[in-house]
């Protein structure tokens, strides 16, 4: 994995966000079609000085059976200090801000609960982003219905050197 922004993470990406968009959470579902039994769902985040993103309720659920959660702590409950289930690259890089991490309470969806926290602006010029990611369990040829909630915390005024993007890999 590449720890720096650009094209390493827009790379395979079935959204990707910029600027100060969503400012408020906003879910959003994709369908994807497994193509190996152990992908990976993976979010990448550069965020300013100015911004963070929070990211909650991630579900990978069978299009045919979406009572069953295929992510480990999809909604980051079972998170304080580590994020149990969930994979962090390239904390790192975060040359200011808390990088990324669970945290709780009122920018958490619902104002409840913990959610996932990207705070990585990138003072130092070398390119800051942190990656999340997990496994899971799927079935080739199945349909897989993969959704989550974003919203962008910005401070600042003008525009936003932000940048958020989800893949399976």
């Amino acid at each position: 994995m590449i720890c720096t922004g650009g094209n390493s993470i827009t790379s395979g990406a079935f959204i990707s966000l910029s600027g100060t968009n969503p400012s408020f959470y906003t879910q959003y579902n994709y369908s994807y079609v497994a193509l190996t039994t152990s992908p990976i769902l993976m979010f990448a985040f550069e965020t300013d000085l100015n911004s963070n993103y929070f990211l909650d309720s991630v579900s990978v659920t069978k299009a045919t059976v979406p009572s069953i959660q295929l992510l480990q702590n999809s909604g980051f409950e079972n998170s304080t200090t580590q994020l149990n289930g969930w994979v962090l690259s390239c904390n790192a890089t975060c040359s200011a801000g808390a990088g990324g991490q669970a945290t709780y309470g009122t920018n958490c969806y619902l104002s409840t609960g913990n959610c996932f926290l990207a705070d990585c602006p990138d003072t130092s010029g070398t390119g800051a982003v942190v990656f999340l990611g997990q496994a899971f369990s799927t079935t080739i040829g199945i349909t897989y219905t993969i959704s989550f909630r974003l919203k962008m915390a910005y401070g600042g005024s003008g525009s936003s050197n932000t940048r958020f993007t989800a893949s399976i890999r």
